[in-house]
């Protein structure tokens, strides 16, 4: 058997044994940590070299992005001509001083550049509110108008949650007129107009100054170092070709300082407008907005290490369309000028207050004039608006759309012959005509402007019989009958003018039997010039109504001066009762006799374009007492073999010598007597 060699291990040789195998473990985990290591930094540096080197260019915009602001500039305005090229809204280019604003900048730096300005350059505050000011006194001095402010007052509100809203709102109350006159300068005025304006823009940029001049505007661009971020930029303003005639229809646009409605702030941000954005807020500014507005010009704005700010461009934006009026600016001047001088001859009269005077063409709807003029408190300003946003009652000048129920409700035919005597109706007053005329029939009627034969339209319309001094029994269905047929015609409903709120008149609600007799002749519901005039051109047109409009085209004018048509106004029929034609040459021979005979009550109408027409005199007592102070209207058109041009007139409360006859007149008359169709487009 072999001998076995049996080795004992002693206490050195166990340690170093241990040693050997920690050892072992040491290396290995080393090992592994520096793969990981190893691992982990050549990701960092591939990481490093993608980020440096192939992708540089996408950080280094997006290092521009986060040290830039973007701003928009609106783009400018279309413009407005009338139908001949007539400018009538456009632009004008300003200097103004435009404040970039600087990153971080100091107040004291602030206080420098206004006082800088202030001692350089004019600085209108003639808009500053007085609620401005109030907060510009509060900002001045702190101290003086938190003393007035007294203890109890602090105490009484003391627990409330919105406590520094009250107090500041009861600090606005105590801030009266004398005592901003008192302790608010305008040079104070004009200081914190500036600052405010400077301090309160901490991104982007704002207009501080409009309309500078040249000088300037130079000294602004020689001082760069003193005025940081105010740079002298160009702006366009809206003008007008007169500060009164039409400016009520043709509306207004909003100022940068002002910048878009707070009514409509939402929805116009959501359609890229800005907050300082130019928008149409009345007129056809605003209901021609899309077509005006253009596409705004986008700027970026980066920043150096001060915060210096540097503005380059990033697109030209687009300029608005231009549009078109049917409008005849020499015919709108000359007729407004007319009305504006009727309204003044009746000045003593104290319900006097308005005239207005629609022209268009009963063929295609085009508004050639609308003239309006307003009596504030002897004052006479232009209201053209009035025309379609005041309605009245028209008296007898509705008398054709009576007949036009009647016709249409078999009430009459051609040649009916009425009595026209007093009417004693049990529980009214005496309806009777200005005269008693007799056996008439309706071409008379109108002549004359018989009101019994009207009332007898409406007695049998309701299905009543009359009786001397018995109550009429009607069928209230009648007012409903009037109604739909006047409508048809173009009273009592909006013509669809293209204007915002167009007004559609009152409708009396208290149906007796002596309101439905009003009603047809014209002394119940109100109604607008506008409507009178579309009234006056279906009847010129034997029944077809067509939309009035003061849209005749948009287009852009190209860089060699011709122009494009984006889009053309189409005629539109709204409605077509021409089916009765009986009724219609019945009203037209009424209107043709009531101007054009020694006793037809137009006869102060007529002329030598053969005009037709039918006068009107509402009686109106409001505020009056028994005295009537009547409306006095006329509605017309001419030449009446083959009408052309419709005129409708309402003079409001003219106690003598009514003007509407006479306007008319002088509205056809000056109409035909000039090329008023003649038509330049170019846009010089």
């Amino acid at each position: 058997m072999a001998k076995l060699n049996i080795h004992f291990q002693g206490k050195k040789e166990i340690n170093s044994l241990n040693r050997n195998q920690n050892d072992a473990i040491i290396t290995r985990r080393f090992n592994l940590v520096m793969i990981i290591v190893s691992v982990l930094a050549s990701i960092l540096l591939i990481r490093i070299f993608i980020i440096q080197i192939k992708q540089k260019d996408y950080y280094d915009t997006k290092l521009i992005q986060y040290n830039s602001d973007i701003v928009y500039k609106d783009a400018t305005r279309g413009t407005i001509y009338d139908r001949n090229g007539v400018k009538l809204a456009y632009n004008t280019i300003v200097n103004c001083a435009t404040y970039y604003a600087v990153k971080n900048i100091d107040d004291e730096e602030i206080k420098t550049m206004v006082n800088f300005l202030l001692k350089n350059v004019d600085i209108d505050i003639s808009s500053v509110t007085d609620r401005q000011k109030k907060d510009y006194l509060i900002m001045k001095d702190p101290d003086f108008v938190d003393s007035l402010i007294t203890d109890e007052e602090k105490q009484l509100y003391r627990n409330e949650d919105n406590y520094d809203d009250i107090i500041y709102d009861l600090k606005l109350q105590k801030l009266t007129e004398s005592v901003l006159n008192k302790h608010l300068s305008d040079d104070d005025v004009r200081y914190y107009t500036l600052y405010y304006t400077i301090k309160s823009c901490s991104s982007g940029c704002t207009v501080i100054l409009d309309n500078i001049s040249i000088e300037e505007a130079s000294i602004i661009g020689e001082n760069k170092d003193i005025l940081k971020g105010v740079k002298v930029t160009s702006e366009w303003e809206r003008t007008y070709i007169d500060d009164e005639i039409f400016r009520s229809t043709l509306g207004k646009i909003t100022t940068k300082k002002q910048g878009i409605p707070e009514t409509q702030k939402e929805k116009l941000l959501a359609l890229d407008y800005n907050n300082d954005s130019r928008v149409g807020i009345s007129g056809l500014e605003e209901e021609y907005e899309d077509i005006l507005k253009g596409k705004r010009t986008s700027y970026t704005i980066t920043y150096d290490e001060k915060g210096i700010p540097t503005v380059t461009s990033n697109n030209d934006g687009e300029a608005g369309d231009n549009i078109h009026l049917t409008i005849d600016w020499n015919e709108q001047k000359f007729l407004s000028e007319e009305v504006k001088a009727a309204v003044q001859a009746h000045a003593g009269e104290p319900f006097a207050k308005h005239v207005f005077l629609t022209l268009l063409n009963n063929k295609t709807g085009d508004v050639i004039a609308m003239a309006g003029a307003e009596n504030g408190d002897g004052d006479i300003y232009d209201y053209s608006a009035g025309n379609y946003l005041n309605a009245y009652a028209i008296g007898s000048a509705s008398k054709g759309a009576t007949l036009y129920t009647a016709f249409k409700n078999n009430i009459i035919k051609e040649n009916t012959v009425q009595v026209d005597e007093p009417l004693y109706i049990k529980g009214t007053k005496v309806k009777k005509s200005w005269k008693t005329f007799g056996a008439i029939n309706e071409v008379q009627a109108l002549k004359y402007s018989s009101n019994v034969y009207m009332f007898k339209i409406a007695i049998k319309l309701a299905g009543a019989k009359y009786v001397p001094n018995q109550p009429l029994d009607i069928d209230l269905g009648a007012f409903k009958t009037f109604r739909q047929c006047f409508g048809e015609l173009g009273l009592g409903v909006k013509t669809g003018l293209d204007v915002p709120n167009e007004e559609v008149g009152y409708k009396g609600t208290d149906p007796q039997v002596g309101n439905l007799l009003d009603f047809a002749i014209g002394q119940y519901d109100t109604f607008t010039t506008i409507q009178l005039a579309t009234y006056g051109s279906t009847l010129a047109n034997m029944g077809v109504k067509v939309k009035p409009h003061l849209y005749k085209d948009s287009f852009k004018i190209n860089e060699d001066g011709s122009t494009t048509i984006i889009n053309e106004y189409q005629t539109q029929i709204v409605d077509d009762v021409s089916d009765y034609k009986t009724a219609f040459e019945r009203i037209r021979e009424g209107f043709i006799q009531c101007v054009n005979t020694s006793d037809g009550t137009g006869r102060g109408a007529s002329n030598e374009y053969k005009t037709a027409g039918k006068t009107g005199t509402a009686e109106v007592y409001i505020n009056s007492g028994d005295v009537d102070y009547p409306n006095r209207t006329f509605v017309g058109y001419a030449p009446y073999d083959d009408p052309e041009v419709t005129v409708g007139c309402i003079a409001e409360r003219q106690y003598h010598n009514g003007s509407c006859t006479t306007l008319s007149k002088t509205a056809i008359v000056h109409y035909f007597s000039h090329d008023t169709e003649s038509e330049d487009d170019s846009s010089d």
